[in-house]
Order: C-alpha cells, then sequence, then structure tokens
C-alpha cells in the first residue's frame, strides 16, 4: 500500500505545475484570431476567427452529453461616458456538442441557428477559426457625434452549463479563458 502510494505521489510530481499553477496542456485555450473592425450595413463588428482548444474537462463534460457554448462578448460605450447604462453588449454563442450515436461533434452559431457537424473536433475547431462578423451595437449615426470604445473577449458561457456544474466550474481556471480580450478606440472620424 505504501509503495502504491509513493508510486502515485512520484507520477504527479513528474507533472509539475507551470507558473499559473495549471499542468501542460490542461488549459483551455480561447482567444479572438487577429481581429478587424469593420463597418457593414451602417452597423460596426469585429471581424475574426475563434481559436479554441479545450481544456480536459471541457472535453470529458463534451464525451458526457453536456454542450458547451463559446461566448464572444463585444460591448461598447462612449469614450466620455460616464453613465454605465450608455454601455451596450452583444453576446455571439456558438454552440458545441457530441452526438455519440453518430460520433460527430455539432456547432450550432445561437444568432442564426446555422448548424454544422463534423466527425472529427478538429474539424469543428477548424470551422470556428475562419473568420465571421460579429455585430455590436454600434450604428454609424451614433458614432458622428462621439469617441466609443470597443471591447471584444471570447470565454465559456459557464451560465449555460447545467445548473449543478455551474459553481464548480465558475472559479476553475480550466473552464475560462486566460486571455484578456481586444480593445479598440472608435473616432467620430472613423465613421464610413
Amino acid at each position: 500500500m505504501i509503495g502504491m502510494v509513493f508510486i502515485m505521489l512520484l507520477l504527479v510530481a513528474c507533472q509539475a505545475p507551470d507558473s499559473d499553477g495549471q499542468r501542460d496542456g490542461d488549459a483551455l485555450t480561447l482567444e479572438l484570431m487577429d481581429p478587424v473592425l469593420q463597418w457593414r450595413d451602417g452597423v460596426l463588428g469585429v471581424v475574426s476567427g475563434i481559436a479554441f482548444s479545450p481544456s480536459p474537462p471541457v472535453l470529458e463534460a463534451l464525451d458526457h452529453g453536456v454542450a458547451v457554448t463559446v461566448v464572444v462578448a463585444t460591448r461598447i460605450h462612449p469614450i466620455h461616458g460616464v453613465l454605465a447604462s450608455t454601455d451596450q453588449t452583444r453576446n455571439h454563442r456558438f454552440e458545441i456538442r457530441y452526438l455519440p450515436l453518430i460520433e460527430h461533434y455539432q456547432l450550432t452559431e445561437l444568432k442564426t441557428g446555422a448548424t454544422a457537424t463534423y466527425p472529427r473536433l478538429r474539424l469543428l475547431v477548424s470551422a470556428l477559426a475562419e473568420p465571421r462578423f460579429l455585430d455590436t451595437h454600434l450604428t454609424q449615426d451614433a458614432s458622428t457625434d462621439r469617441s466609443w470604445h470597443v471591447q471584444a473577449k471570447p470565454d465559456i458561457d459557464r451560465e449555460r452549463l447545467p445548473a449543478p456544474m455551474q459553481l464548480a466550474v465558475w472559479g476553475d481556471g480550466q473552464w475560462q479563458s486566460q486571455t484578456d480580450g481586444w480593445n479598440w478606440r472608435v473616432e467620430v472620424s472613423d465613421a464610413p
């Protein structure tokens, strides 16, 4: 029994955590890929793909039938605004689920309802990395009279997980994006 405990401790010690306390390969990667601001049909948006590499707990949840939702929050607020009521956030959600009967992964863009199925997770990850237009609430009319601050950040939407999981994953770094997100300043002169 003591020998077994020693071997277990030895195996754990061989996988030393890195500087942020996570073991190599355990971190969730979730970030925007080379995002740029773009005007389309009078609305400002962020054009970007989403780099996604799930952590082992996220993969385990998918394997057990839990849908995992990636959310990209785009937030705008006036540069010199003093009231939080002028802040506007738009959430773009992408639901990922594993379909065990056909052994495929499904990606659904919840805003449009567009759904695609992939035989391998890496193909779904490649599809998620394709650039897409993620609109903000900023219109050309609103951008002509003041400067705006635009933010975009991807993360796992932990509120869409089953209720028993939500509290357990809330502080878990393997369920959180470690990126700070992106920030831009849009001046009055930037409007088309």
